[in-house]
């Protein structure tokens, strides 16, 4: 089954279609590059990637490496340190500006190049290989694998790096610069030269989204207090020039490279990169920003959006096979649940829906491959309009692949579209509606050929005994019929036999917490009740109502004490049928409780 982000993914990537722009031209190894190559990469906090395009084309990392760098040169050494070598003003100028703040002659911020060559001072090291190879490490971890330096584009780049050139020597006259300004300056370029893949970035933005994490290796490569100073400087600053109009239309921290990769961090739920070489006038990836304003838009991603904060949306995941309703179906319908109730499956869902948190409920439902999905609503606030078209396409997806979602949704938080037609999603008012709705779909949809069943001898206390001890309890037992909304058993009676429904329904009531009444559990044809007594000291524990007219077999416990003294070897047949179906019942309530309290 596919997964309906996936879907997304590859639709919004042919509805932006090709953009304008042209490749960066003042450095020979990209000007050669291929201008209609292109890539989409989103990676959530937990390590899942999407791939549109070439996502294992490789190009150099180019300016995506400047907020890393500065990330290492802030653990390196400390922010205060930083500070009084970089500022963190957005600058309004071109990413190769030469400029420094008036007075304190610093750079102004470390996502132009004259702050990020700073940056590239500040990473510790006993000489220029060592320092360059910590860098390096750092940036594979981020990725999380080894990266390597593209030799050719370092080549060219280094060659033509007469501006930065000049920015170098300039911060070494200023004192910004410590170090010989050549040795930083190679150490520049060739950070700028780091071959990596729209995967890599993806995976690199992630980790900043994770607070620092690697999602997929778990190691906390940077402290968060260092991740929320190196995010609020790519909002402010890692567009450049066009930072005002990316923080307005987007909305989301990022950085591009003129290679044609952007990269773009939605704290708390997903990194996202692209890769397509034509530039804007900016220097940044026209089709790259294109794409990142539709994802915005539908994504719900911009900073200023006001949503309430969710920790994970899918509050707890379980099969019917644990968590079955409180209806008792009789013998040969138990029989079916009990070998197909594990294929479908319920998913509560709470808090706000953003698209991190649809995305994830549906990487489950698809590894799941449910025959029938239920969608428990009743803690959910708010869904975000991208999240109602995942679960809208997964919805789709399931039906494609023959089977079926329904949802629990008393609020209305999700109204469906195709309500009154044919495509209408069952909606139910409560949980237990919904899971009675999917076990009678289970059994019609396995039964199988089989001739009708007969309440009475499909019932467990008749169906395990031998034909003699059949006949004996059929002749021993009486018939009753109780009006709808008559009580049967009163709670706090003494055990007063085994009843078995033959027609009607009847439900089993207990106290709640606040002293209401509850049903417990609802009974038809072919089930019975009273027998759990014999667990209780004798003392019947529910009330027993009729919710519609009923027509009993009784065998009651005078029945069964003369059933034992005349035969006993038939008492303990009809003994131990009785304490078979009491376990069968009672294991399964306990299930229930289980998943009820997570």
């Amino acid at each position: 089954m596919r997964n309906p982000v996936q879907d997304y993914l590859e639709q919004i990537v042919e509805q932006c279609g090709a953009a304008g722009g042209e490749v960066a031209a003042y450095i020979p190894e990209l000007a050669a590059a291929d201008p209609d190559r292109f890539a989409l990469c989103l990676a959530t906090v937990d390590g899942q990637v999407y791939e549109v395009g070439q996502a294992e084309h490789r190009f150099s990392i180019q300016s995506i490496s400047k907020p890393f760098t500065y990330a290492l040169g802030l653990h390196d050494q400390g922010v205060e340190t930083v500070a009084r070598k970089v500022d963190v003003e957005p600058s309004g100028d071109a990413f190769n500006e030469i400029s420094l703040a008036p007075g304190s002659g610093r750079p102004k911020n470390p996502m132009i190049n004259a702050g990020a060559i700073t940056a590239t001072s500040l990473v510790a090291g006993d000489d220029e290989d060592d320092r360059f190879g910590r860098a390096l490490d750092w940036f594979g971890a981020f990725a999380g694998r080894e990266l390597e330096v593209d030799e050719g584009v370092y080549g060219s780049e280094l060659a033509t790096a007469h501006r930065n050139r000049a920015i170098a020597h300039m911060l070494r006259e200023f004192e910004i610069l410590e170090d010989d300004p050549e040795e930083v300056l190679r150490r520049y370029v060739r950070q700028c030269s780091i071959a990596v893949d729209t995967r890599d970035l993806a995976l690199m933005a992630a980790t900043l989204a994770n607070g620092g994490r690697q999602p997929r290796t778990g190691r906390q490569l940077l402290e968060a207090h260092l991740v929320e100073h190196v995010l609020s400087v790519m909002t402010t600053c890692g567009m450049y020039d066009a930072a005002g109009d990316w923080v307005s239309a987007v909305g989301m921290p990022a950085k591009s490279g003129v290679s044609g990769g952007i990269i773009g961090v939605l704290p708390g739920q997903v990194g996202v990169a692209v890769f397509s070489p034509r530039l804007d006038a900016h220097g940044n990836s026209a089709r790259g920003v294109a794409l990142f304003e539709r994802m915005s838009r539908d994504m719900e991603m911009h900073l200023m959006h006001v949503s309430r904060g969710s920790r994970s949306a899918l509050r707890s995941s379980y099969s019917l096979q644990t968590a079955r309703s409180r209806t008792r179906w009789q013998g040969a319908d138990d029989e079916v649940l009990d070998r197909v109730a594990g294929r479908a499956r319920v998913y509560e869902l709470h808090g706000d829906l953003l698209f991190a948190g649809a995305e994830s409920v549906a990487r489950t439902v698809v590894e799941d491959a449910p025959e029938v999905a239920v969608f428990d609503l009743t803690q959910v606030n708010e869904i975000a309009q991208v999240s109602r078209v995942t679960l809208l396409a997964l919805r789709d997806r399931l039906r494609e692949a023959g089977s079926e979602a329904v949802a629990v949704d008393p609020a209305g938080v999700f109204p469906d579209p195709d309500a009154g037609t044919e495509r209408a999603s069952p909606i139910f008012p409560d949980l237990a509606s919904a899971v009675e709705w999917c076990e009678r779909e289970l059994i019609r949809a396995h039964c199988g050929p089989r001739p009708e069943p007969d309440p009475v001898e499909d019932h467990p206390l008749m169906r395990d005994l031998e034909a003699s001890a059949a006949e004996a309890v059929r002749a021993a037992m009486t018939r009753r019929v109780v009006p709808d909304g008559e009580t049967v058993l009163e709670a706090g009676g003494p055990f007063s036999g085994v009843h078995l429904i033959v027609r009607g329904r009847a439900e089993a009531l207990g106290t709640g917490p606040d002293g209401q009444s509850v049903t417990l559990v609802t009974m038809g044809p072919g089930t019975s009740f009273g027998e759990l007594a014999l667990g209780t000291d004798g003392e019947q524990q529910t009330t027993i109502r009729a919710v519609e007219e009923l027509e009993l077999l009784v065998l009651t416990a005078q029945d069964l004490a003369r059933l034992a003294d005349e035969d006993p070897v038939i008492g303990v047949q009809v003994w131990r049928a009785i304490a078979r179906d009491g376990y069968r019942v009672a294991d399964r309530a306990l299930r229930r409780g289980a998943v009820r309290a997570r």
